[in-house]
């Protein structure tokens, strides 16, 4: 779907315990990040570490790695202006070539021959499949023999449906968009930048999208040859929006479909089993997340070669998840609706709404000293700091089922089998760090790294 994100790992698979996870400490200008939210446009450079003297400097979180990202800063010059535009077509990979639906039956007979049973599909069932597909007859099913108000199903049917080319569109374009201003002089530089992403998918009904914006400035101030000023400000939003049934059962259900089965009734309504109808009317899931940023940095060099960084950082975040499921109906043999399970699991007529909400607040403190000095062909470079970060986690649920209508899909108009739920957590760790390089002629090398 849009909304998943790129997992990765730089010192391979983790194994310690069941659920751990193996991924890197990514720092965004000195602030754990993901850079699955970032535009990419914002980015300056990408340092690897994946060495152990990582997880002595960056603690515990970074023992399977560090990822260092640095974002662009204003240059000294001229206002510089950028922009950008991209659009670009997506098209689904490796799709499968669904056999049509007379071979398909044909198989199944034989596997179920292979069984010791009996056919599956009947030699008339057989006969109007390849009558459909030779173009004699337009109906891709007919009525029951047993009982005629409904259709006969899915193994009495005769047509030649394309189960995958019926969900998914050959190709779905996106765009993307990007502006930034900097510049500056010998005493302050600058650098403020906006970026658009929106992403299509490629469900043929239900449309399922992904919007990414993000506004990015960035501006530093000499205020004397040995003091300076960093400040950056960055906001991130995602917004993501869906059917609810893609999260459920319809990858599952797309390869299980029969061919022979149509998309359609002869009434020209969604029939019985069509997953696009539960894509379509079955309700919609939207997600939506901010990230707020504000760091501000004062670095000193008392002298040449020693440099004293003082940082603070505030990370905010939101996210607010609204998910529905309406009710689904299909059409008998005269056009009449009746209500139909959502997806197999729930009972005809079922509607739920969920409510999700959660905050984040991230506070980190960096304070931090380098000293480089050489003696002929003997290099030193001590650094020692502290480092301490607080978490504050809020969460709020609701959930309820039965809605009053469903033009009006909130939590507020359910009737039954309402909960409510969250909580609060705070989390925080302090440390103190420290690591001394030492090289001869940049031949012998010698690290030594601590962390308390």
């Amino acid at each position: 779907t849009l909304d998943s994100e790129l997992s990765y790992n730089i010192r391979g698979t983790g194994t310690i315990g069941s659920g751990s996870t193996a991924s890197p400490l990514v720092l965004i200008d000195g602030v754990d990040g993901d850079f699955n939210k970032m535009n990419p446009n914002d980015i300056e450079t990408i340092s690897v570490l994946k060495d152990a003297a990582a997880c002595a400097i960056y603690g515990a979180r970074a023992s399977f790695g560090v990822i260092l990202i640095t974002t662009k800063s204003g240059k000294s010059g001229k206002p510089k202006i950028e922009l950008s535009s991209s659009l670009r077509y997506t098209s689904a990979l490796h799709v499968p070539d669904q056999m049509d639906s007379y071979h398909f039956a044909l198989y199944y007979n034989a596997a179920a021959a292979n069984a010791g049973q009996a056919a599956i599909f009947s030699d008339e069932t057989l006969e109007r499949i390849q009558q459909y597909q030779a173009g004699t007859i337009d109906y891709g099913t007919i009525a029951s023999p047993s009982n005629p108000k409904y259709w006969i199903g899915i193994v009495g049917s005769n047509a030649n449906t394309d189960w995958y080319h019926e969900v998914y569109k050959d190709w779905s374009p996106s765009n993307e968009e990007n502006v930034s201003v900097s510049g500056g002089n010998d005493r302050v530089d600058y650098r403020v930048s906006f970026g658009y992403l929106h992403q299509n998918g490629l469900l043929r009904y239900g449309k399922d999208k992904f919007d990414r914006y993000s506004l990015d400035a960035k501006i530093g101030i000499k205020v004397v040859d040995w003091f300076r000023i960093k400040y950056t400000s960055k906001w991130e939003r995602q917004d993501y929006n869906a059917p609810t049934y893609l999260n459920g059962l319809l990858f599952h259900n797309i390869s299980r479909s029969f061919p022979n089965y149509p998309a359609y009734d002869p009434n020209g309504y969604m029939i019985d089993g069509n997953v696009n109808n539960q894509l379509v009317n079955g309700g919609r899931k939207s997600d939506q997340q901010n990230f707020y940023t504000q760091q501000m940095a004062f670095i000193f060099e008392p002298i040449k070669d020693w440099t004293i960084n003082v940082e603070g950082n505030l990370v905010t975040s939101y996210q607010n998840t609204h998910s529905v499921i309406l009710p689904i109906y299909n059409h008998d043999v005269n056009g009449d609706s009746y209500a139909a399970s959502w997806s197999g699991s729930y009972a005809p007529g079922y509607s739920s709404v969920s409510d999700y909400n959660y905050k984040q607040d991230y506070f980190a403190t960096n304070i931090y000293s380098n000293y480089i000095k050489s003696w002929g062909d003997h290099n030193f470079s001590f650094l020692a700091g502290f480092n301490a970060e607080l978490k504050k986690y809020k969460t709020d649920s609701g959930y309820g089922e039965d809605l009053i209508s469903s033009s009006t899909p909130y939590l507020s108009q359910t009737q039954s089998n309402f909960t409510a739920g969250g909580g609060t957590a705070e989390y925080s760790v302090a440390g103190f760090f420290g690591r001394i390089n030492y090289n001869y002629k940049e031949r012998y090398l010698l690290e030594l790294n601590g962390r308390y």
